[in-house]
């Protein structure tokens, strides 16, 4: 049976589906903040003009949120991360 499924082996290393898969997990994440702060920005009225300052006065904002949340930021995390098995 293996002599006959051998032909059918892509050859690619389950190492290299786990990076490609983080990766374009990576990449939705990012189109979805990307999203995120152009519907908060349309929400605020930011024109076009002002949407580069607007991403860098939220951004600070946010980091001043999470510093004052009351659960601290390597709990959040690490519950984040505990949802992703990548290695």
């Amino acid at each position: 049976m293996a002599i006959d499924l051998h032909e059918n082996i892509a050859g690619v290393r389950p190492r290299d589906v786990k990076d490609a898969n983080r990766s374009e997990h990576m990449r939705m994440l990012d189109r979805q903040l990307l999203g995120l702060f152009i519907s908060r920005a349309a929400a605020s009225g930011v024109t076009v003009d002002e949407f580069s300052d607007f991403m860098e006065n939220h951004v600070n904002a946010l980091q001043r949120a999470s510093e004052e949340h009351p659960v601290p930021l390597n709990e959040r995390i690490d519950k984040a991360a505990a949802r992703y098995r990548w290695a």
